[in-house]
Order: structure tokens, then sequence, then C-alpha cells
């Protein structure tokens, strides 16, 4: 008998095996869930941390987006960012995979792939992480209104592990989705998505010498407004290139290669073919190549993976153009292709306070500061004199206790940027987590706890707060 998709079953109920007994448990370990695994871990609790990859670092490792937008500092030269975010990067420049001077220059902080998720290997363990790596959340385990725990599945099976206090780190909100919490679904003004990959062998030094003697060719008036001065700077002294997103759209490069049919603004589903953000790093002659995106509402399984297979079709056929028309790019070769879309939005939090535009722009003090950001400006995405601090109302679910959201893109907030940037979504994990740490020892609801003892653990761990 044929069967075919849709409909239900019932599943057999059936009792599953504890896998551990925890004070906290992270879902996720991308940038923000290792700063809330981190920081709940200094801060005294039991703390595991649940990965689906077999490696951290979520979007920057598995979705190929190795830069870190550099926005540690305010204008002034003010440190702002501080604790687990600095640590990591503090973690990657004594590995070697960040260089030296990455605190010099506003372009990205760039990093080597693999050797970033070796700094958060050592990172988690350090702390004393219990990290469960190829291990997916299933759902989430309810007494009532109370999280009390997540199920997984792995290798060795459905299990469960107990949790005092979980943290949403997924970045989809997906145990908030399954403990029913409240979440808004669909844009957000951020609902277009990313297929990352690598190229190998490319001559990063042809590539700025092109901007050197083309320097109208260098676009500056999009992503973090880099002048062609102030990028090569940047690539003399720390070996790292920046062609910032939405400046080929504006390249007569690019424009006459696209009006002659030797490239297109789409590639099946993919548009703005022509968006190219690219970071490259001269030693390992590698480059990352972000282009072309597609449009998805909700993380839905099947979606998702009809995306991941055209996006490796998409990534051959602009290695092909970029080998024959690219700067610096005619030995090139696909190196590798995204483990995970980049997702910039899909589930997110409908909490009882949104951060927003209009908030944020007036640098914002709250007494239930969990964390601190700059403010930056849109358009160019320049840093400002001005400092946020993010709210712990933010990252709370309504009608679901036990449950902080971890993740700057699924916190309440509009537009998603605001907590999205990674400085800022490490900065939101490690409140996170502290707050996950601090409600388990004192046997409270996190929307419960006492704000001055978890502040007090953040400013132990390096966190400056007003």
């Amino acid at each position: 008998m044929t069967r075919r998709g849709g409909g239900a079953v019932s599943a057999p109920r059936r009792e599953l095996p504890v896998a551990g007994d925890y004070d906290v448990v992270v879902a996720g370990a991308g940038l923000a869930g290792v700063a809330a695994a981190t920081a709940a871990a200094r801060a005294g609790a039991r703390t595991a941390v649940v990965e689906c990859r077999p490696y951290a670092g979520g979007i920057s490792t598995a979705g190929m987006e190795p830069s870190i937008c550099n926005y540690f500092h305010d204008t002034r030269g003010e440190l702002i960012v501080g604790g687990r975010p600095l640590e990591l990067i503090e973690r990657m420049v004594g590995l070697g995979a960040v260089h030296r001077n990455w605190d010099r220059h506003r372009g990205h902080v760039i990093f080597d792939v693999e050797i970033g998720k070796l700094a958060m290997d050592e990172m988690l363990y350090e702390a004393g992480v219990d990290i469960w790596y190829d291990t997916l959340v299933t759902d989430a385990l309810m007494e009532g209104k109370r999280l009390s725990g997540v199920q997984v599945a792995n290798r060795s099976g459905n299990q469960v592990l107990l949790a005092g206090c979980v943290v949403d780190a997924t970045g989809d909100a997906d145990v908030a989705h399954y403990a029913g919490a409240p979440l808004h679904v669909g844009p957000g003004q951020a609902n277009v998505h990313s297929f990352v990959f690598r190229l190998g062998n490319v001559d990063l030094d042809a590539m700025a010498d092109f901007i050197r003697r083309n320097p109208h060719e260098y676009i500056h008036d999009t992503d973090i407004g880099l002048t062609p001065e102030e990028a090569l700077a940047f690539y003399e002294d720390t070996g790292r290139i920046m062609f910032m997103h939405h400046g080929a759209p504006k390249m007569k490069l690019m424009q006459r290669l696209i009006e002659r049919g030797e490239y297109s603004r789409q590639w099946g589903p993919f548009q703005h073919m022509d968006a190219f953000q690219l970071h490259g790093i001269r030693e390992s002659r590698t480059l990352v190549v972000n282009t072309g995106w597609f449009e998805l509402n909700e993380p839905e399984g099947r979606a998702l993976s009809d995306w991941l297979r055209e996006g490796r079709g998409m990534a051959q056929y602009v290695t092909d153009f970029m080998r024959r028309h690219f700067p610096g790019c005619r030995d090139c070769f696909l190196l590798a292709t995204a483990d995970a879309p980049g997702l910039r939005r899909t589930r997110w939090l409908d909490a009882d306070f949104t951060l927003t535009r209009e908030i944020y722009d007036t640098a914002p003090r709250y007494e239930d500061a969990v964390g601190r950001g700059v403010v930056i400006e849109p358009g160019p995405l320049y840093r400002t004199d001005k400092t946020f601090d993010i709210p712990l109302r933010c990252l709370l679910p309504r009608g679901v206790e036990g449950l902080l959201i971890g993740s700057g893109r699924s916190a309440s907030c509009v537009p998603a940027e605001l907590l999205r940037t990674m400085p800022v979504t490490m900065a939101v994990g490690q409140g996170a987590g502290a707050v996950a740490a601090v409600a388990v020892r004192e046997g409270v609801a996190p929307r419960d706890v006492d704000l001055e003892a978890v502040q007090e653990a953040l400013r132990d761990q390096g966190v400056e707060l007003r």
C-alpha cells in the first residue's frame, strides 16, 4: 500500500531515559549559546549545551559566516561588550584564528573557521560545560506551565535532559515553539536568508590591488561603510580583506557582465545574486562568499533541505563566474559549502516588552539590564558614542516559566538587527546564562530573579553595566 505525506498518526507513548540532570540546559551552541553556557557554568551552575551539529559556532561556522561585526567598542575606544564575547575573540587570537590587530580597525573580526571551532570547544570544556554535540532538541518537557527539561535525539535514541532552567539559543526559538510560548512568525524585516560558501587558492593581493587601482569600484556607502583607504589599511595590517554587502550592484565591472549576459541577478530560487559580501584571509588564500538570497518565513524542515541542495548548485555557478571574471580568482576553486543556511529571522519572541528602533536610538538604560551594546546607525552601519542596555524583559516568554531566550535574533526586538549582530547576540546569550544560573541557585523563576545578584555575577565575568 502506498502512503503519502499529510494527516497524522498516533505515536505510542513510552518512557524515555534521563540522560542528564542539570541546573541549566542551553539549546544551541552558536555564538550566543556558547556565551550562555559558559556564563551559566562560571556562575556556578551545572550546565549542558545541546547542539545538532558536531561542533559549535552556529551561523559563524556551520553557516560559514566567520566574520564578527567589530562592535565591541564605541567611537571613543571604550570597551562596551566584554566578558564571554571578548574571551572568545582573545582565545581565537591566541590560537591564530584572528589577527592580533583586530581592534585597530572597523573591519569585521574575520576568523579561520576550523580554529574558531577549536576555540569554542576549549571555552566550553574549560568552563566545565557538558557538551552534547550531534544531538537535536526535539521537544520541551512541561509540568503545567513550567519547562522542566528538553527531549533530545542522538545516536543513542530519544532521551531526556532535565533542567532547572532552559536557555533557548537555537536562533529560531525552537524550544519556545515546543513549549507553546507566544511567538511571532514571519518577516520582522529580516526574512531574507543566505547560503554561504568558501573558495580556496584566491590571490587576495591581486584583489587588494584591484581596489587600489580602482577605488571607484569599491563602493563604501553600504554595510559598515569602509572607505577604500580603510579597507586597504585593514588588509595591510591584518591580512583580512572585506568586500562589503550590496557594493557589487553599483560596480561597473559587475553590471557590464550582467548586461552582456555573462552573469544573472537570479539563479534558480536565489535572488540578488550580485549582493557579494566577501571576507578573505591572506595566509590561507581563502575567501568566503555571501551572495544570493532566498525567502522563508518559518524554519520548515523540507524547505530548508531544498534550499541546502539548491545552494550547492548556486555556489558552483558563482565560483565559475568568479574564476572567469573576478580579480584574484582566476585559479580559485570551491573549497566548501555551508552545512546550514544563514537564517536571519524566522520565529521570534512575543514578550511583554519589545525593544524597537525608536527606543534603541535613545540609548536606553534599564534596571533589568543583563548586557550592553553600542548603538549602531542604520544605512552604513557606523558605531556611535552611545550605548544601550539589553533588558531581561526582551528574553522572557509570556506564559512559560523556566525558559529564557538566549539568542538576539529570536529575542523580542524590532528590527532583528538591534540584537542580531554577533557581539550583541553573544551578550544576550551571556545575560541569559547568568540569569538562568542565579534563578536556579535562588529557586525562583527567571522573571523573579534578584537582578542585583545577576548583575554582580555578570560584573564578575567582565561585563560592564551602567
